[in-house]
């Protein structure tokens, strides 16, 4: 075993899914895993994703040439506040995090000059919050967003890159507020619809008898009004700006269809094209995110080859 350490912070989903990735390679990387809940980080070591579930986030960091904050937007800055001044000289840091810039900005100001920070965000579909929900396969042909901070090292950067690849994902490199701006339209937006749809129809005299008939429609659309509420309200509060032109966009487009919906008859064949619109527009976006066809060859990261993999690595966050 390669003595470069990563150590993943959360154990959820996520960082038990790169925990598990990365141990699938033939000489797998040191990988410890902490959780505020201990009993996760130990869960996670029992289904392979880590070697070790360390208790205390110092302990887990200050060795470590690489850490991942897999953890929410509103426990990141107090984490790195944490463990700044434990960092060995050249250790990597990146988060998963939705929002780039905000993180970007916490970690020009909290972190030493001899670490280096470079954000990322997978871009991928679970099925559930929890560790037990993990799958090694979860970023395979999954677009894996990277958004150096401008003082990152380029042997940082490359780190990442590599590391990204050897999960199985392809690295996209993106401006930290193009980024959030993005991210908040199939994010940010959606969670807040969720949270509108379940508000509207739970305030309702007729919910008792509402709720008999939701099916499974109704779960997939309600289906981001999850996790911890005050965790959602300060990524709607950190991309406030971003969301809120989003919002006025659906707005408008919700306006177009009630009037379209007031006005229409039968024989309105203006609905049926806007229907026709969306279906194949959804079965397009569909097809490509499956089989991972977001890359223009045009800029295509260079190939890292699996064999070696670890010898690039070891010594680069030094």
């Amino acid at each position: 075993m390669s003595d470069f350490t990563i150590t993943i912070v959360g154990t959820g989903v996520i960082g038990t899914s790169l925990g598990l990735a990365l141990k699938q390679d033939k000489d797998p990387l040191r990988v410890l895993g902490h959780d505020k809940e201990l009993a996760k980080a130990k869960a996670g070591v029992k289904q392979g994703a880590f070697d070790r579930a360390e208790w205390n986030l110092v302990n887990a960091c200050e060795k470590a040439d690489l850490i991942i904050l897999a953890i929410p937007l509103s426990g990141i800055r107090s984490t790195l506040e944490a463990i700044a001044p434990y960092l060995k000289r050249g250790a990597v840091i990146s988060d998963t995090a939705a929002s780039k810039a905000t993180v970007l900005d916490w970690a020009k100001e909290l972190l030493p000059e001899h670490a280096h920070f470079v954000g990322g965000n997978p871009i991928v579909q679970t099925t559930g919050p929890g560790h037990e929900h993990a799958s090694a396969s979860l970023f395979q042909q999954k677009l894996y967003c990277l958004t150096p901070a401008p003082f990152a090292d380029e042997q940082a950067v490359q780190l990442l890159v590599g590391l990204v690849k050897l999960v199985g994902a392809k690295p996209f490199f993106v401006d930290a507020a193009e980024h959030d701006g993005l991210v908040s339209a199939v994010t940010h937006l959606p969670a807040l619809l969720s949270v509108s749809l379940v508000k509207t129809l739970a305030s309702q005299n007729s919910w008792r008898e509402i709720r008999k008939l939701a099916g499974g429609l109704f779960e997939q659309v309600s289906s981001a009004a999850t996790g911890d509420p005050d965790a959602v309200k300060d990524d709607f509060l950190i991309n406030r700006q971003n969301l809120i032109r989003w919002l006025d966009a659906y707005l408008a487009q919700l306006g177009d269809l009630r009037a379209l919906l007031t006005a229409a008859d039968e024989t309105d064949e203006t609905l049926v094209e806007i229907m026709d619109q969306a279906i194949v527009e959804r079965q397009n976006w569909l097809t490509d995110y499956q089989q991972g066809r977001f890359i223009d060859p045009e800029l295509k990261s260079p190939e890292i080859e699996r064999r070696g993999l670890m010898k690039q690595l070891i010594g680069i966050g030094r």
